[in-house]
């Protein structure tokens, strides 16, 4: 159901909408959201991307995938170890999720296709 939260009825439980409708509830888990922080350093977004939607995964995908793309083309060993370079901040479940992730990609694209040149490097550094 979509819907703007207005108020809840902790008592009569009951999720008020911001179009008059009333939801009843037997059990609610409220998600408020967050906004990823760089800690006075907002020019670091454009290099950091935070992970709080589906769009930000998405273009965190791409950029990965980018990288991996233009570094199996690259022939200067030194431009190629820095598209080949990623840094995760975070140890939490999010940050764990993601460098699982990203590691399943590389070495599903370097073993599901033969001509690609791109090391793998297991484990962490």
């Amino acid at each position: 159901m979509l819907g703007v939260v207005s108020g809840v009825g902790a008592q009569s439980r009951n999720v008020l909408l911001q179009d008059g409708a009333v939801v009843p509830f037997d059990t609610l888990i409220l998600a408020t959201g967050a906004r990823h922080a760089y800690f006075g350093h907002d020019e670091w977004e454009p290099f950091a991307p935070g992970l709080k939607t589906l769009e930000d995964a998405t273009s965190i995908r791409r950029r990965v995938l980018l990288s991996l793309e233009r570094a199996e083309r690259e022939s200067d060993p030194v431009r190629r170890a820095a598209l080949l370079t990623y840094v995760i901040v975070g140890g939490g479940p999010t940050g764990v999720e993601m460098a699982g992730a990203m590691s399943n990609w590389c070495i599903r694209i370097s073993w599901g296709n033969s001509a690609a040149s791109i090391p793998v490097k297991r484990g962490c550094c």
